[in-house]
């Protein structure tokens, strides 16, 4: 390996651990006497609202705040973001300038019912939101002074609740739900039987986490652009993983999954498949580098990542021992790659949801083999919506409801998954590292009976 390039490699994963290192000793900014107490200020919406059932949830970044002390009003520190959860309506949008009011509070870590805990404070830390407000009274002044990148965003979001109501109108529900869900990442419609029945089917990563979906649709336009010539290959594919994520709403989440999607799918393409480890190593280290605690809190960069690995190592020899299944229209790879995929990601799966679906196999030979043509059909009724094209809807709903009733009447068998008590995440790790030893061993091995 020439010097130039140890170098470079070597500043890269230098920088990454500096700044994962520095990101441990984070220190919450102090808010003094607005802790726990009632206050009241003026912010703007900072990021897409989440809207669920019982409300929505908006990130607000203040610019001024305060809270009331022996009659008299006391200021409290401001540029921070604050977490806010309100009524359903009015819906507020990014870039919104508002009044809020509430309680201020620190976020707690909370525990699922066989005892696993999950790091919400973590997992707010690494947007810079170190405090909430549970129950806000929220009204908007006016639509708020954005800058350029401040205007592309709003655009972008406003594209993607344009994609989702598209999706409402022409599918319904439940159809509709579980279209956002798959091309959007939106669980929230859902509702709590549905996405039971999917984790005990074993298939809560399609609607949960969009990073694995961004992987499916980037190794499917992988498959389709393969014949033709590289430069038009490489060309199409960059353009049609931006137009997923402009289309999706390019929030944080789809810009990591899509960067790191994107970079493997063009080193595959130029057929440097080397240079494809590397690809996604680059892509992860820059997306460490920018903001290092997604390592650790992050589930969505963490599947994404565990899921373009597994495609690139394991989909080629899988392929290659499919040969019961016919190679017409892509089949033998489509089924190739959801079980590549779907072997390197489960142990970390496990390891968060602590549910082993029994049934798990049949269900994922049934449904995932047909996930790529369904994101394709759902993205394309949610694009083709703005201009009311119905050929696409009927297909999305056709594939849609296979896979609700595939979901569905495998989840009323009895005993369909049992539980797994908590385990050490050290046995996750272990496994990967046992996983990449006899990986690399047997690449070694391969290599000397080829020179023999």
């Amino acid at each position: 390996m020439k010097k130039r390039i140890v170098i470079f490699w070597s500043i890269l994963i230098i920088l990454a651990l500096v700044r994962l290192i520095f990101s441990l000793y984070i220190v919450r900014p102090d808010i003094g006497p607005c802790l726990k107490a009632t206050s009241f200020g003026i912010g703007t919406i900072d990021e897409d609202p989440e809207f669920k059932e019982t409300g929505q949830l908006v990130a607000i970044r203040v610019k001024d705040m305060s809270t009331r002390a022996d009659d008299s009003v006391v200021q409290c520190p401001s540029d921070l973001i604050v977490r806010a959860k309100t009524k359903l309506y009015p819906k507020f949008k990014f870039g919104d300038l508002v009044n809020f009011s509430g309680k201020l509070n620190i976020p707690f870590n909370f525990k699922s019912a066989d005892g696993r805990a999950f790091d919400y404070k973590g997992y707010l830390a690494k947007d810079d939101i170190f405090y909430e407000m549970k129950s806000a009274d929220i009204t908007k002044i006016s639509d708020g002074d954005m800058g350029f990148w401040g205007v592309l965003s709003s655009y972008l979001f406003a594209l993607k609740r344009g994609f989702v109501m598209n999706l409402n109108r022409t599918l319904g529900e439940p159809y509709s739900a579980l279209a956002a869900g798959l091309v959007v990442g939106e669980k929230s419609a859902l509702g709590a039987q549905l996405l039971e029945d999917f984790r005990t089917v074993g298939l809560i990563h399609i609607v949960v986490l969009s990073g694995f979906n961004i992987t499916v649709v980037a190794d499917a336009l992988r498959r389709m652009l393969s014949p033709l010539p590289r430069v038009w290959g490489i060309v199409i594919g960059g353009l049609g993983m931006i137009l997923f994520g402009v289309l999706v709403g390019g929030g944080a989440t789809v810009v990591r999954s899509c960067f790191m999607a994107s970079l493997a799918l063009f080193a595959d393409i130029s057929r440097r498949d080397y240079n494809v480890i590397r690809a996604l190593m680059f892509a992860a280290l820059v997306m460490l580098i920018q903001n290092p605690l997604i390592l650790l809190h992050d589930p969505s960069f963490q599947l994404s990542f565990l899921a373009t690995f597994g495609l690139i190592l394991l989909a080629s020899p899988i392929e290659k021992r499919l040969t019961m299944i016919p190679e017409r229209f892509g089949m033998r790879g489509t089924v190739a790659s959801t079980f590549a995929t779907q072997i390197f990601v489960s142990p970390f799966i496990l390891y968060m949801m602590g549910q082993l679906s029994i049934i798990g196999v049949v269900v994922n030979i049934l449904v995932l083999p047909f996930i790529p043509i369904t994101m394709l059909a759902v993205f394309l009724t949610g694009a083709t919506g703005f201009i009311s094209i119905p050929f696409f809807g009927w297909c999305a709903h056709l594939l849609l409801a296979y896979e609700l009733l595939i979901v569905q009447s495998f989840a009323r068998i009895p005993f369909a998954a049992i539980h797994i008590p908590q385990f050490s995440s050290w046995f996750v790790v272990g496994f990967y590292v046992v996983f990449m030893g006899i990986y690399f061993w047997l690449s070694v091995q391969r290599r000397r009976n080829s020179s023999i």
